[in-house]
């Protein structure tokens, strides 16, 4: 009977047991997005894994503003479109100089002018759209 005993092994009792338990429910989808989740990070276990999910991971909450995306989009392709004009602005200058003479390519040039005046008042009026747009849509707190 001793010698029974004294072969036995105790299973040493752990510092932190864990006691509590959760139970929940999913549906189909839901259990199949969960189970693809669980398969992608290597894991071995579902409780770690549910656990590491819970409480190790931040959870990071994504706005997505479809309207300063599309504002972005458009006045990215304004910004390009600005540059090219800039560049064609100098080549016209060069062709004006090297192809007429002193007064005609004045007068081209003061033409030119007064279309690059109107470009800059465009200019202006977007820089004070897109101003008063971050301020009402960007810069607000949710």
């Amino acid at each position: 009977m001793e010698n029974t005993t004294k072969n036995k092994a105790v299973r040493k009792p752990k510092s932190n047991p864990r006691i509590h338990s959760h139970y929940f429910k999913l549906t189909e989808s839901e259990n199949a997005k969960l189970l693809t989740l669980f398969k992608s990070s290597g894991l071995t276990s579902k409780s770690k894994f549910l656990i590491s999910m819970l409480l190790d991971r931040e959870v990071k909450t994504i706005r997505v503003d479809v309207a300063a995306l599309q504002y972005h989009a458009t006045l990215t392709k304004v910004i390009r479109e600005f540059r090219a004009i800039g560049i064609n602005y100098n080549q016209i200058v060069k062709i004006y100089n090297k192809h007429f003479t002193y007064e005609r390519a004045k007068h081209y040039i003061s033409r030119l002018e007064e279309n690059t005046k109107n470009l800059s008042k465009l200019c202006y009026y977007i820089i004070k759209l897109t101003k008063e747009f971050e301020d009402k849509h960007l810069n607000s707190n949710p």
